[in-house]
């Protein structure tokens, strides 16, 4: 099988993104939401707090009735009653009084302040201030958190620990969120075996199952594992045909490459077609893009490290379309620390790793090697117009 013309990384990008179809909605329960991407945006339902209360332990005062207070002149005020947790109704405080109140408890009418006990002496019921605080010391005011119909989350925000526990506070319980995209993988190859197996010479364990089951399930997606399938067109393509009727992608490992035992292309063009085959990257140059009945299909190259890369290149980007994911790349600029040649007209993906000092430096090897990935933080472009950086670049950085 021929290469087809070899695309730009722009160009496979886009290609890949256009097959993409943005998943249908389901509302599921809010402990279940964690790493979920939300389908529409979420207003606050009332003002949070809904009253003035105290976020310490102490006692709820007049910030006028502190001023100049100190050890040696402590102010006198009288304790006029104490706050219980769950009060609705805390009465007031006049001139010269004070309520002790527990964190959480609603400030009575007139109180702008608490002060801590350990601040104040107890003496009966006469409280002995030696020390004067601000007003809206230690209480948290009426709206200050939210506010009633404030957009706190946008559609596309993926719920994290802290989401949760606003949509928990926001009583939001389901949430509609998008349906989790079904991803198949395909493992080719005559050669390959389980990883709980021992290899005879000539076999290899499948690294690229485990690895892109996990990269799939951080990616907030949902792997199905069809199994190692041998390189024979007969073999794979009924495999492929029940993976794409049953996924939303379909990714397969190894069986991309240009040598007389690939498959890949020609089972895809069999059952649907083919739409990139090559691209102008390393690692990761065989790539294939495909779709069958409107489904993606990427081919990826058998080497682990190119599997890895060509993943975060385009996968990424994929499964965040169709979820409507808004999650940025998180990404640092840096110096490179040493110079290294990159081949023109291509785009070559370095892994990086960071030093003590903030600066860079390429973490190279051969293209099969996975230390290079265990080794580095993150990985650079550098641009098919480029042939390497020299010492003091300042260059992106994206992040693993």
């Amino acid at each position: 099988m021929r290469f087809l013309k070899l695309v730009s990384v722009e160009e496979a990008e886009k290609t890949l993104l256009s097959l993409a179809k943005l998943l249908p909605t389901e509302h599921i329960s809010l402990d279940n939401t964690s790493g979920r991407i939300l389908a529409e945006p979420v207003c606050s339902p009332a003002d949070i707090p809904g009253f003035n209360r105290s976020v310490k332990d102490g006692y709820a005062v007049r910030s006028i009735d502190t001023l100049g207070a100190g050890e040696l002149r402590p102010n006198l005020l009288q304790i006029v009653g104490k706050i219980a947790m769950g009060e609705n109704n805390s009465g007031s405080i006049g001139e010269k009084e004070a309520k002790y109140i527990p964190t959480g408890g609603v400030m009575p009418d007139g109180a702008d302040a608490v002060i801590m006990q350990e601040q104040v002496e107890l003496a009966g019921t006469t409280l002995l201030v030696k020390g004067a605080v601000n007003p809206g010391l230690d209480v948290l005011k009426y709206n200050e958190d939210f506010s009633k119909g404030e957009e706190v989350f946008s559609a596309g925000h993926i719920i994290t620990a802290q989401t949760a526990g606003v949509l928990a506070a926001f009583g939001l319980d389901p949430v509609l969120v998008r349906k989790r995209p079904r991803v198949g993988i395909i493992s080719t190859g005559n050669e390959l075996i389980t990883p709980a197996n021992t290899p005879d010479i000539g076999q290899i364990r499948d690294t690229n199952t485990s690895l892109l089951r996990a990269f799939i399930t951080e990616n907030g997606a949902k792997p199905i594992f069809y199994g190692i399938v041998k390189d024979e067109a007969d073999a794979l393509q009924p495999v492929l045909a029940k993976a794409a009727a049953e996924c939303d992608l379909v990714i397969l490992s190894g069986g991309s490459s240009k040598d007389e035992r690939d498959v890949t292309a020609g089972v895809i063009k069999t059952l649907g077609k083919v739409h990139v085959h090559g691209v102008s990257v390393s690692p990761g140059k065989p790539t294939i893009i495909g779709s069958i009945h409107n489904v993606p299909v990427l081919g990826l190259p058998g080497n682990p490290t190119s599997t890895y890369m060509i993943a975060t290149l385009f996968v990424t980007p994929l499964l965040r379309k169709m979820t409507g994911a808004n999650q940025k790349l998180r990404s640092i600029k840096a110096h490179i620390s040493t110079s290294f040649p990159s081949e023109k007209g291509r785009v070559d993906l370095i892994r990086v790793k960071l030093l003590p000092n903030g600066d860079i430096e390429p973490v190279l090897g051969k293209s099969g090697l996975l230390n290079t990935l265990v080794k580095s933080d993150g990985y650079i472009k550098v641009p098919a117009g480029l042939d390497g950086y020299e010492p003091g670049e300042v260059v992106e950085v994206y992040l693993w």
